[in-house]
């Protein structure tokens, strides 16, 4: 992985006299002194006719009648205030188009920090409800990219923001894009060349060029000489027109033709892990599994308009880990600086402002969130084999240690120890959770359904019962019912290891009923639900036993209850439990992505000479439309709303929400190839 920065720095700001901001490190101004809002119409909505080519598209989509979305895709280098952004949110509700979706991309290295946002973006009331959901969404600073959703009361598509936080030239070079590009207009809109030089070179330009879709658009208020020597000398053509304000020109440009990709080689290491692009993109997709993995992949899929069957073998949805009453979300925390520390950070804060966006839509889901507590007193015997969790990889919204007496007051009881504590994490209730997804009207759900065989036909997926029934057939079909993919032939070499866990439920007392926050020890406890709390969770290799067991019980309470008040739960009486079966995996990061063919990548790898095994020049094999999310273990509902979005826009052909690194850490042909990587070369 490239080297990644845990840290990034704010934006150094002053205000001005008409409350614009004004950057101190970079001497120069966020906006137009002479309005904001014009500047952004004049010099990046009008100058890429983005109003008459989305009408266009809109209407070449409506004509066709088949009910199938497209996506425009906007990219902007330097997020500032987020003007931009918002003008075209404004300008797309305006046009209200029903089968194309906006996709905004949007890199920034100084982000500003929420109060200064909110601050600058106080002056544009007429930016309304598109403000709000900005500030509501509006992420920590944490490296990465950052998925952002915006709904809208007009009756059309809604809209997808990624933040892109960190140096624009890393954030777009891990980038994966298919044959045919991504971006249909560029906004470039960083601090001038003359300060800001990083943002305007060839090298940035020709990632630029790479991620180009035909036709694309750019432009610029820029009209610095080594700005249109450095486009013109990586693919587009450039021409100056009329300047915004006192400026009296601005640049406007197209792609010309497009460059090869050097990060898309596929001679780079690794390149066997890398994406694959379904094409055409499908119009309807077959989910094997109504847990959180699949019931999530449906509503990503049905987001984009796509239709989608999901089968389940239950006789009803979440009947597995993800059917507990409450189910904890908390960042699974690394000592390293990886392509699993940078997973592991943004699926956890994905998930936070997802499921705030979930419960707006149905409370039923009962998202709390009130922050998890992992106690120092749980975990000293471990200490001394494991090393302490380094907080200094991560913002302070994201953990930070707290002591005794700041723990007891934010968990509503006295503890008996500080600890690192996690402010956006929570609790919800997670088969309503998975109910609330499958409501999208495109989402049909079909019970009782017993995948036991796929059988590849005509260029499309049959689904078997176990009477050899047809149950759905599919040109893509996603596997995402846990450990029980493995009995399925094209999927059954991804192995997992079924790890049973027991909760308990116990009765809330006197001592216990004040819980404002999840408290960790060796097992966990949550507020209480409708007068219960959840305890556990227990872990076991041993599968043969799926009934409540009463050790698991005392197991649970006593991992706990030590470092509660006493008397807590001393005497609490258990109402009742449940038990279900985790999948994980070796390494505990989910299998996410396309299902490669594991026969036909034994029988090429093992031809190959030495000199090409660490870098193939030919193309892994797979089955083609079926791809896995599963493996999630007791991180499901951190992982689960982050994979579906990786795994819906890339069958919609969109731009990912993942980097390279982390498409090929959750890729599911890793195992596989690490055991290939090992054995000796034919001689």
């Amino acid at each position: 992985m490239q080297k990644q920065s845990p840290h990034l720095n704010n934006a150094d700001l002053e205000w001005q006299d008409s409350g614009a901001p004004f950057s101190s490190q970079f001497q120069d101004i966020y906006f137009s002194r002479q309005g904001g809002l014009d500047e952004t119409e004049h010099v990046f909505i009008a100058a890429n006719h983005l109003r008459e080519r989305w009408s266009e598209w809109e209407n070449r989509l409506a004509a066709q009648h088949d009910g199938m979305q497209s996506h425009f895709t906007i990219a902007e280098l330097g997020f500032g205030t987020g003007l931009n952004f918002l003008c075209c949110c404004r300008a797309w509700q305006a046009l209200a188009p029903k089968h194309l979706r906006l996709h905004y991309i949007a890199c920034e290295k100084y982000p500003l920090q929420h109060a200064a946002l909110a601050r600058a973006l106080s002056q544009w009331t007429e930016l309304g409800d598109w403000s709000v959901q900005l500030l509501a969404q509006y992420p920590d600073h944490s490296p990465g990219y950052h998925r952002l959703i915006f709904r809208n009361d007009a009756d059309c598509a809604d809209v997808t923001l990624d933040l892109h936080f960190g140096d624009a030239l890393q954030s777009l070079a891990a980038l994966a894009a298919p044959q045919e590009g991504l971006v249909d207009a560029w906004f470039l809109d960083g601090f001038a060349p003359r300060t800001n030089p990083d943002l305007w070179n060839a090298e940035l330009f020709s990632v630029l060029n790479v991620l180009s879709r035909p036709g694309a658009t750019l432009s610029t208020y820029s009209v610095a000489g080594v700005v249109v020597k450095a486009l013109q000398e990586t693919g587009f053509a450039t021409e100056k027109t009329a300047g915004f304000g006192q400026k009296r020109h601005m640049l406007q440009g197209r792609l010309l033709h497009r460059m090869a990709s050097k990060t898309c080689s596929p001679s780079r290491p690794g390149s066997w892990l890398q994406v694959h692009w379904p094409e055409p993109p499908p119009a309807h997709v077959i989910v094997i599994g109504a847990g959180m993995a699949g019931c999530s992949t449906a509503w990503s899929l049905a987001r984009r308009g796509l239709r989608v069957t999901v089968l389940e073998c239950s006789d009803d949805i979440a009947r597995g880990a993800s059917g507990n009453r409450q189910a904890v979300l908390q960042c699974r925390l690394n000592n390293a600086v990886n392509a699993a520390w940078l997973f592991n950070l943004q699926a956890f804060l994905h998930a936070a402002r997802h499921f705030a966006w979930m419960q707006e839509i149905d409370p039923a889901i009962s998202w709390h969130a009130c922050g998890v507590l992992n106690l120092d007193t749980a975990f000293q015997s471990r200490r001394e084999n494991c090393p302490d969790v380094r907080l200094d990889l991560y913002s302070p919204s994201v953990v930070r240690r707290i002591l005794q007496a700041e723990a007891s007051a934010l968990a509503g009881i006295a503890l008996d120890a500080g600890g690192n504590f996690i402010p956006l994490g929570g609790w919800l209730n997670p088969s309503a959770l998975c109910s609330a997804w499958l409501r999208h009207p495109l989402i049909s759900t079909c019970l009782n359904a017993q995948a036991e065989q796929l059988i590849r036909r005509n260029g499309q997926w049959v689904v078997l019962g176990p009477d050899g029934e047809v149950l759905s057939s599919s040109t893509v079909v996603v596997m995402a019912n846990s450990s029980a993919a493995s009995r399925i032939s094209q999927t059954a070499a991804y192995s997992m290891t079924p790890l049973r866990g027991q909760v308990s439920y116990v009765q809330e007392s006197a001592g216990s009923a004040a819980l404002r926050t999840v408290v960790c020890g060796r097992s966990y406890i949550s507020p209480p639900y409708s007068g219960t709390h959840s305890a556990g969770a227990s872990y076991s290799k041993d599968v043969s036993d799926l009934t409540l067991s009463a050790k698991d019980d005392v197991d649970n309470i006593a991992g706990i209850a030590g470092h509660l008040p006493p008397g807590a739960l001393l005497n609490a009486a258990i109402t009742g439990g449940r038990v279900s079966v985790r999948a994980a995996t070796g390494d505990r990061m989910p299998m996410v992505g396309p299902v490669a063919d594991i026969a036909a990548l034994q029988s090429l790898y093992r031809s190959l000479p030495q000199r090409e095994r660490k870098s193939p020049t030919i193309a892994m094999p797979y089955h083609e439309g079926l791809y896995l999310n599963v493996g999630h273990g007791s991180h499901g509902l951190s992982n689960t709303p982050l994979a579906a979005e990786y795994l819906a826009s890339l069958l919609s052909g969109e731009a990912l929400p993942l980097q390279r690194e982390m498409i090929e850490c959750l890729h599911p042909a890793r195992f596989v190839l690490r055991i290939l990587r090992r054995e000796p070369a034919p001689r």
